[in-house]
């Protein structure tokens, strides 16, 4: 009778890493994560510059709205009456207010939880051409129509503000030094920012392309010397 063969077991090898093998991984991640991490940061603000640049054309299309049935004139402290602020102004023309928030900011009002369209004080992200400067200050019954702006592609209708200002319009007379220097958010990303024009547009403008005449509603006038 034949006694069954026994074969020898194979002995099993333990799958596991080595602590040379484990640093290596770890080393490549690391790697990987230092090239990854500014390439999606970057992707990220690319992606609010552009919802930015969307909002903006919303809120020029609100406020053409609003000057259209206005005759032609658009929110300006020194012709409403009674006063009512740029924000609360064009609320009926917006669909949704969230346009007046900034992508991307943390002190933009969504996330601080406050009334975009206040009375008392400037809670959205943008601060608005006052068209009152210069020409128009001394005056209170002055306007300025959209027909009068001599050019409207190039005449700013909003900036972006900077991080706890809560003014609604841009003076440069706005005592005691002007608000331009002061309020305006020059880099809000990376090297520049996003402003609306008159004509509705909007465009990324670096900070050292932005010049102060952009403001003017005349092209004609001169920035005071304060």
């Amino acid at each position: 009778m034949n006694q069954p063969t026994h074969q020898p077991r194979a002995r099993r090898r333990c799958a596991a890493f080595t602590l040379l093998e484990l640093l290596v991984v770890i080393g490549i991640i690391a790697i990987i994560s230092a090239f990854a991490l500014p390439i999606f940061r970057k992707s990220i603000r690319s992606r609010d510059q552009t919802a930015w640049l969307v909002n903006l054309r919303q809120i020029g299309a609100a406020l053409i709205l609003y000057a259209g049935e206005h005759d032609s004139q658009l929110p300006n402290p020194a012709q409403q009456k009674p006063r009512v602020s740029w924000p609360k102004a064009i609320q009926p023309y917006l669909k949704d207010l969230q346009v007046l928030a900034a992508p991307g900011k943390d002190d933009n009002y969504v996330k601080r939880k406050v009334d975009p369209v206040s009375q008392r004080q400037n809670n959205t992200s943008f601060i608005m051409n006052g068209f009152n400067d210069i020409g128009t200050w001394k005056n209170p019954n002055g306007e300025v129509r959209l027909m009068n702006i001599t050019a409207p592609a190039e005449t700013l209708m909003l900036g972006m503000q900077k991080s706890g200002s809560r003014h609604f319009y841009m003076d440069f007379l706005e005592p005691p030094h002007g608000n331009s220097k002061d309020l305006l958010d020059f880099r809000a990303y990376d090297d520049g920012s996003n402003y609306l024009f008159v004509d509705g547009s909007s465009r990324f403008i670096t900070e050292k392309d932005y010049r102060d005449e952009l403001w003017l509603t005349d092209k004609s006038w001169e920035i005071p010397q304060l």
